[in-house]
């Protein structure tokens, strides 16, 4: 590898703040996945506030959105990821201090949740309430990925050894890709993208344009960085093999092209 990128960073920094007893503390993960709701809240108290509603919807839909990422990406991972070891530790499934998080797993049921916020809020549209988590969603992910880094989990493969990082709390002596930064930095992106497209439309950006990029560029980022993830049990469908993260991956794009076909149907609906 060129020179110019060649580095290696040696981590070894404990997951815990500080400890309360001799075997609990308080990690960095912890304080990361806190700070990524606290600051989604007031994004969308920010958004609700530009748009003149009323704010207490911010309040009832970050609750919708924080039930379903915690149970949601629980779930993705025990069933997705890792259902030979959780279908015979069936009581491990709510630890969700053990570790074992999956962003699919909450991709599929924020949809849901939100459709439960929609019922108790006709007046909004449903491509109206999932713009308004795009932004915020981005932002999370992205501290949620960081928090992973501190956890010194989801790693990447091996390197050619001249960069990467040695994880050294995993007993590690050779580089790895910090696959997770690398998402954190493409959620920072997302992030980036989706905010200044919502100022400068004035906030008031198409129904359900700003959700169609963030699952564009979230699961067609993700897509092409499995490829840097260890990935134990490929599957294979149709002649191709791919990760488990990839085959999920898939679906989203294809939900991402059929939100913006809804999107610009319903611009020309209203501008009849």
């Amino acid at each position: 590898m060129n020179h110019l990128f060649a580095m290696v960073i040696h981590w070894n920094v404990r997951p815990e703040i500080f400890m309360i007893t001799d075997t609990f503390g308080i990690r960095w993960y912890s304080l990361l996945y806190g700070a990524a709701f606290f600051l989604g809240y007031n994004i969308l108290y920010w958004e609700f506030k530009k748009e003149n509603k009323d704010t207490e919807g911010a309040d009832q839909l970050l609750m919708h959105m924080f039930l379903a990422v915690l149970i949601g990406a629980r779930l993705g991972h025990c069933f997705f990821y890792d259902w030979p070891y959780y279908s015979q530790h069936l009581m491990e499934i709510p630890q969700i201090w053990k570790g074992g998080l999956a962003s699919h797993g909450a991709a599929i049921a924020i949809p849901l949740a939100l459709y439960l916020y929609k019922r108790k809020h006709p007046d909004q549209s449903f491509l109206w309430i999932i713009d308004r988590v795009a932004i915020p969603t981005a932002i999370g992910g992205s501290f949620i990925r960081y928090g992973n880094f501190f956890n010194s989990e989801i790693v990447g493969d091996y390197t050619d050894g001249s960069w990467g990082v040695v994880f050294e709390r995993l007993g590690e002596t050779m580089p790895r890709v910090p696959i997770m930064l690398f998402e954190a930095f493409l959620y920072d992106l997302i992030f980036v993208v989706l905010l200044i497209l919502y100022i400068r439309t004035k906030y008031k950006p198409q129904e359900g344009s700003l959700m169609a990029i963030f699952l564009i560029m979230m699961f067609a980022g993700r897509f092409f960085l499995e490829y840097w993830k260890v990935d134990v049990n490929p599957q294979a469908f149709f002649g191709i093999t791919l990760t488990h993260g990839q085959w999920l991956s898939i679906p989203f794009v294809i939900v991402a092209f059929v939100i913006l076909w809804a999107s610009f149907k319903n611009k020309a609906k209203t501008s009849v």
